[in-house]
Parts: structure tokens; sequence; C-alpha cells
């Protein structure tokens, strides 16, 4: 401003256009101050905790349906309704619920490929001694739980057994391991397996199916009545043993195409709060009985949609107050729907709750973390649609971030004098450039 040639005049515009430019962001930085957070040990004393929940049980009948909590001091409260609405939801479209019928659930049940590890290590098995690592006490689950089942009934002091275990042996690796591939009547590949039972360590049960003779080699179907089975009597071959178990097989239908399908004409949407002690915990929507029905509880889909789920004193009439980038962590599972596709399956939540103070407007609040995973489980487990929660030890305390003015005054006096003094070097460098530049250029001429 104070050099009166082309240089000084562009210098100056670039530093008022620098200083307006400058001023602009700061100016919108002092007015719209973001919030600030610390963290520090929890403050909140009380002793007890809401829960708030709106849940839709998509193929549960209100009838059906119950409430349970249960909390790491051991407290584990079943079948609460107090607090709790129910309303019966029509399911939408044309098909209506319907019982499933003893072939669908032989397939389903068994053919959806769902066992936990421990459970398909103990079905699959050989019950050759009782004091191994497994329990071999359910012989109908064994048979129950794969296709078709191929059992050696032998006995330790039997000579045929003997002479012929090793032969069995080898034919009990290749189907099991997969190198005979066994197919029903419809060309689809069946789960079979092989396997052994000592009747000298398992009495009872050889007893139990009247194994009269060792070695005794019977083929098993799955579903099929107690006592009903194939009796093998050809050769003493692992391939006169593989044309049998083949021509057995092909004789069935095995999968039929049975899908999962509404089991109840209805779903139930639950909602209400639950008044529980503050330490972790899990709420739990599972089916009961009632006086006049008993349900196969197995069976039971508990997949659901949250319409609401959220901690503390009335979060939905607070959460709109609460700065836009705290409002999702309140409830991260409103609208969301979660799925189980199979039996034995189920929904499990895990959830991390903080509290969240805002010293601004004295709101208190609940915020959430929220992971889940579709949990396989045991076949004679009841499922559960799970809502695990464990409270932070500490809490985040949110304040206003409101910026001082005077702090904004020297932030603007800097942007200025800054500006200039920039502008008032580089104006005296190009001046001493071009300087020496015409000194230079007028020597060499």
């Amino acid at each position: 401003m104070t050099e009166a040639s082309p240089t000084g005049a562009v210098m100056t515009m670039v530093a008022v256009a620098t200083c307006i430019i400058l001023f602009l962001c700061e100016f919108t930085a002092f007015i719209s101050s973001k919030p600030q957070t610390h963290i520090v040990i929890d403050s909140n004393q009380d002793e007890m905790l809401k829960i708030n929940f709106d849940v839709h049980m998509l193929d549960i009948s209100c009838d059906h349906i119950t409430v349970g909590v249960w909390d790491s001091f051991g407290t584990d409260k079943m079948n609460i309704t107090k607090n709790v609405q129910k309303q019966r939801i029509d399911h939408k479209g044309d098909r209506k619920g319907q019982a499933y019928s003893e072939d669908e659930l032989a397939e389903l049940e068994f053919g959806d490929k769902s066992f936990s590890k421990e459970e398909l290590s103990e079905l699959d098995s050989d019950w050759g001694s009782s004091s191994d690592n497994f329990k071999h006490d359910d012989f109908q689950g064994v048979v129950n739980a794969h296709d078709f089942t191929m059992v050696n009934f032998y006995a330790d002091w039997c000579p045929h057994c003997r002479q012929f275990g090793p032969l069995f042996t080898e034919f009990e690796k290749k189907v099991n391991d997969g190198t005979e591939e066994i197919k029903d009547a419809d060309g689809v590949k069946t789960n079979v397996r092989v396997l052994k039972i000592n009747c000298v360590d398992f009495e009872q049960v050889c007893q139990d199916q009247r194994v009269q003779a060792f070695p005794s080699v019977r083929l098993f179907k799955r579903g099929g009545k107690e006592g009903e089975y194939a009796d093998y009597n050809g050769g003493r071959s692992v391939q006169a043993l593989v044309d049998f178990l083949r021509k057995e097989v092909a004789k069935r239908h095995t999968h039929t195409g049975a899908t999962y399908h509404s089991m109840f004409s209805e779903g139930c949407r639950m909602s209400g709060t639950l008044e529980v002690a503050r330490v972790p915990g899990t709420v739990h929507f599972q089916a009961m009985h009632t006086n006049d029905k008993t349900l196969n509880l197995a069976f039971t889909n508990v997949s659901h949609t949250v319409h609401h789920f959220s901690f503390g004193e009335a979060p939905r009439r607070s959460v709109n107050s609460l700065p836009s980038e705290f409002k999702r962590h309140v409830n991260p599972l409103d609208g969301r729907t979660f799925t189980a596709d199979k039996f034995h399956k189920a929904p499990h939540h895990y959830i991390k709750v903080v509290h969240t103070r805002f010293e601004a407007s004295g709101i208190r609040s609940y915020q959430q973390t929220h992971q889940w995973s579709t949990r396989t489980l045991q076949r004679s487990t009841i499922p559960q649609a799970k809502f695990s929660y464990d409270l932070s030890p500490v809490e985040v305390v949110v304040t206003k971030g409101d910026r001082r003015w005077y702090d904004f005054v020297t932030q603007v006096f800097a942007i200025i004098g800054g500006a200039f003094s920039v502008m008032s070097m580089a104006t005296g460098i190009f001046k001493f450039t071009g300087k020496h530049v015409k000194r230079t250029l007028g020597k060499m001429g």
C-alpha cells in the first residue's frame, strides 16, 4: 500500500484478498465451534438402569413369547410383564404360518449342517471305548445327525470281528473321507457316516438294538422309526460293502426340497421398559409353552426387527437436542432387521454402553457401540434373541467448546499483520531481484 508501483499494487491486492479469506474462515470457526470431549471416571451413582425396547418378533405369536433379563449378579428374571406391551402383527403376503410336518423337520433339522464343532466330534466318532473323550450317550442322535449311518456292532472277544475289523476300517475310511461318493435316488450326494460300536463297552446300546450276533452291520436312515434298518448279509470285502451302501441309498429320495416358512400365523411386537441393576447383563426374547399348548421350542424362529433399543431416561424426547455427531450412537439398532435362516441359530447382540454427560444442556445420555452375530446353538438349547450389554467404567464429558472473544480478535490482528508482513517481504525480494537482474544485463550489453 506504500509502494506506488505495479508490483506494489499487485501485492496489495493479494494481501487484501488473503486477509478477507482468512478472516471469513476464522469468523466461521468462531461462531460454529464444535463440542469438545474428555474422558473421566464414571460419576453416575445410580443403582438402577432403565432399558427401553420396541422389538418385533417376526414369527412368534404373543401367546408364546416372553422377555427375560439376566445380570452379572446372577439375578434371572423371566416372563416379565410389568411395563411391557404386546401387539399382534399379522404376516404380510399370502403365505400363512403352518406347523412343520415330520418329513420337513427331519430334512431341515438335520440337513442344515449347523452342528457345533463339539457336536460334530461327538456324533461322528466311533463308539470304541467308554473311557475316551466322548459321552456316547445318544445313539439315536448319531443316526439322526446323518442322512444314512452304517454301523458295525462288534465285540472284542469275537474272532470273526477281529478278522473283519481291518476290512471294515478300510471301508469306513473310504466313505468318511469322501473317496466313495454315495448318491440318493435323485442323484444328490448324501451325508453318509460309517462307524463302529463296541458291544462290550456299550452293552446296553447293543441290547436296545437287539444285536444277536457279531459282527452285525446295519444301515440306518435318518428320521427312520426305531428298529428300522437294512441288514448287511453280503460278502466280506470292501467292494461288497460299497455296493450294498450304494444300492440301499439309491432307493431313497433323501432331499425333498423342504423350505423354511412361517410357523405361526402372526408375529408379536413387544415394547416397554425394564428396570435392572446397573451392571452388565443380557435381555433375551424367547418362545415358551402355554397352559394348553406345548411347543417344540428348538424349532422356533427368533428373527426380529428392532424398532427401538436404548438405555436411560426418556431418550426419545432428549435425543433431538443432542449434537448431531452424538445422536446416531444413542440407538444404533433402530430400524434394523436381524434374521436367522436355519433352525438352532439365533441373532446375538453385543452392546457397549458409555455414560455421556453434556455440560451445556445438563442432559445425561447413554451412547452405544454395537456388534452382532448369528450363533449356532446346541440342538437341545432353546433359541433366544439376546441383547448382551456391558457398561463402561468411564464417562464422556461433552463441553460446548466456545472460543473466547479476545482469542478471535487476536487471530484477526494476527491475520492482518501476518499477511502484510509476508507480502512486504515478498515485495522486497522481488525489487532486489529485479535490480540485480537489470544491473547484470546492463554490464553484459
